[in-house]
């Protein structure tokens, strides 16, 4: 069975966007080891990323996405059966990512899986 890898990103876009809570390396190494996948932490800080006043400004026009402010959590396992416990239980205590650009990156069973858990737990679509 080929393995299925799920990028999921969120943007630092406010309290209506973001995670529910902050994401901690801890809390995925505990769901990681509860659904015996892979599951690794990202925070990418971009360029032109300014904090004035508790709030985030960053230009974007003309950036990748992989330059722009953003947690990216992946998430890697061969069993299906484990992904979904672990995705599920990511959409639960954070909720779905809500970008176009949320699972940039995944493989495409992974990305197939993605969009039928986000609107099973999350009403994504």
């Amino acid at each position: 069975m080929t393995e299925i890898i799920a990028k999921l990103r969120w943007f630092p876009l406010g309290p209506a966007y973001g995670p529910l809570e902050p994401i901690k390396k801890e809390d995925l190494d505990s769901m990681a080891k509860q659904y015996g996948v892979s599951i690794s932490l990202e925070e990418v800080v971009g360029k032109n990323r300014r904090e004035v006043g508790g709030i985030i400004y960053e230009d974007t026009l003309g950036r990748t996405v992989e330059e722009i402010s953003q947690t990216v959590v992946t998430v890697s396992t061969d069993d299906e059966s484990a992904f979904r416990k672990a995705i599920r239980a990511l959409v639960r205590k954070y909720r779905a990512p809500r970008s176009t650009y949320c699972s940039l990156g995944s493989n495409q069973r992974g990305q197939r899986l993605l969009v039928e858990l986000f609107d099973e737990e999350d009403g994504w679509r």
